[in-house]
């Protein structure tokens, strides 16, 4: 819970506010951009919401910051943010929120599927989303991009009865996880494709759905303080010569129309641009070392 009494110096006066416990994830940049700035420390509130449209995604940000570094100094009712979740971002596509501290609050995706539904990476176990995956049908797999953003997902696969897909280098962080994967090939599941692509991590998956959305981990993402797609060097844990090659392999995904990672913003593609996007990343990529 966000403590007036430790609201930053920088936030706008107003409802809202930004404590001092926030870790700049970019959480609530990502939801409610017009609302939430970046000293580069630390999230503020730029602007109080003027409309309800920017008083509902303030409060998703709230409900999505993995720290409840967020509050309101008058409360009001959360009721119709928290059934927001999970958003819809195109058909049969959804965003969790509730991010989760243990992956320093990455993003989660849910797929609906008449195949078994997927989740992608974990947010918090709240009864909130526990809830509305049931209504839609539960959840078959769970797809972990990598070690860093398992989060509760042990706690959904013991729900749903669900099967956990994690890459065996990176399986330490779910060692009792249902589907461990190895080696480089890439593994077809229902209209999934599973990639392999080590850099950030030793075991990183992405997983390209429909050959049309991209779910990157912390693979690859739209960096908004650059303005551009790409891969972040200063969270590179395994090898960037590696995460440059595995990405220049990503030159193949022509239909890819949405990119859906866990850190950075989800973000559109313009039809069969992505192989070009891909290029000028790893251009980029090359000189960044």
């Amino acid at each position: 819970m966000a403590n007036p009494a430790r609201a930053l110096p920088e936030n706008l006066e107003g409802n809202f506010f930004v404590d001092s416990t926030c870790i700049n994830c970019g959480v609530s940049r990502h939801y409610a951009p017009d609302i939430f700035g970046d000293t580069g420390s630390h999230a503020f509130v730029k602007n109080q919401p003027q409309d309800e449209q920017q008083e509902l995604a303030a409060m998703q940000a709230l409900l999505a910051c993995p720290v409840g570094s967020i509050g309101m100094r008058e409360r009001r009712d959360l009721t119709a943010a928290r059934e927001s979740f999970p958003i819809e971002l195109a058909k049969h596509i959804y965003l969790n929120g509730f991010n989760h501290r243990n992956s320093y609050g990455a993003h989660s995706y849910f797929i609906n599927s008449k195949t078994g539904n997927w989740l992608i990476d974990s947010p918090r176990f709240v009864s909130d989303l526990v809830r509305k995956f049931e209504i839609m049908g539960g959840i078959k797999y769970i797809f972990l991009t990598h070690q860093d953003d398992v989060a509760d997902a042990h706690r959904y696969a013991r729900h749903f009865n669900a099967v956990r897909i994690i890459h065996k280098f990176d399986s330490d962080a779910q060692k009792d996880a249902e589907m461990i994967l190895e080696g480089k090939s890439v593994h077809h599941i229902s209209e999934g494709e599973i990639h392999f692509t080590p850099g950030h991590t030793r075991g990183h998956m992405v997983l390209l759905w429909r050959s049309k959305f991209l779910f990157s981990g912390d693979h690859y993402a739209w960096i908004s303080s650059s303005n551009r797609f790409g891969s972040f060097r200063d969270a590179c844990w395994y090898s960037w010569e590696r995460q440059i090659e595995s990405v220049k392999k990503m030159q193949a995904f022509k239909d890819v129309e949405w990119v859906l990672p866990g850190h950075g913003k989800w973000k559109q593609v313009e039809k069969g641009q992505f192989p070009k996007i891909v290029e000028d990343s790893v251009q980029w990529m090359h000189k960044v070392r």
